[in-house]
């Protein structure tokens, strides 16, 4: 199945790989994402805000598999660095490397939304 989409924000090649192409197994997957990702973002920003170290480690640690399998750009280095730094890291920086990935996370939901809308209704 050829999806028509210009990937800016993640990337297709795994998900291709593991549905073999099945436009089913695909929709499964990204509907997954778009009904998971969105309600942890929420949470993180959540978490974000009441400045909860751990539970914010918590939750990157939990969306890294799908953020992974997603090739969400630019953002395994920084989930990683905050699983092991998250206790130590001056709060200013951590708010900062969160609200980078959270921008990121953004750019990505509304990707694979619009991928979604143009392929699979």
């Amino acid at each position: 199945m050829e999806i028509e989409w210009n990937p800016h924000h993640i990337g297709l090649e795994t998900l291709i790989r593991f549905s073999r192409s099945d436009k089913n197994k695909m929709y499964k997957y990204l509907f997954q994402f778009q009904e998971l990702i969105p309600l942890r973002v929420i949470r993180l920003k959540e978490s974000l805000e009441d400045e909860d170290r751990k539970m914010i480690r918590q939750i990157l640690h939990q969306m890294s598999p799908q953020l992974q399998f997603f090739e969400i750009l630019n953002v395994a280095e920084p989930i990683r660095r905050l699983e092991y730094e998250y206790e130590t890291m001056p709060i200013e920086d951590l708010k900062s490397l969160v609200n980078d990935i959270l921008i990121k996370l953004d750019r990505a939901i509304k990707e694979i939304g619009k991928v979604l809308k143009n392929n699979f209704e």
